[in-house]
């Protein structure tokens, strides 16, 4: 499935819902996020890919693609969403270092990284196919 697509979004949320350790972390979370993969011309990625999804009470609610108001934004280079999902940067890592820039309350997403840690593994587990030379990172999967 190709990152950032509708139907890899719903296969995250199917994940992601069903993924108890997941759960047990996103108890009680009520957000929604924009994610915003940046464009990486040189490297085959022409447009930035903007996706989003919104949680009820932890579990993944609904899933859009494009921009809507949302309380938190995460936005970086496609590249570190790669490294990110390839497991070469760990996804708190990477807002440390603010590879990945987020809008809204910091500590109260800080406060969910554990929660972060565990989503990134889920979607770890789905064969994704990425965008230009990244495409020979694609995932395999479980």
């Amino acid at each position: 499935m190709k990152l950032g697509s509708l139907e890899y979004l719903e296969e995250a949320k199917k994940r992601s819902n069903s993924d108890a350790e997941y759960l047990e972390l996103a108890r009680g979370n009520n957000e929604s996020y924009t994610l915003v993969l940046g464009a990486d011309p040189d490297k085959g990625v022409p447009e930035p890919i903007v996706v989003g999804y919104d949680n009820l009470d932890g579990k993944m609610n609904e899933v859009w693609l494009g921009e809507r108001a949302t309380d938190f934004t995460i936005s970086g280079p496609y590249g570190v969403w790669v490294d990110v999902l390839r497991g070469k940067l760990g996804p708190t890592k990477a807002i440390a270092m603010r590879k990945l820039k987020t809008q809204g309350p910091f500590l109260q997403l800080l406060q969910g990284s554990d929660r972060i840690i565990r989503w990134v593994e889920v979607l770890r587990t789905i064969a994704t196919e990425f965008e230009g030379d990244y495409s020979q990172y694609d995932l395999l999967g479980e």
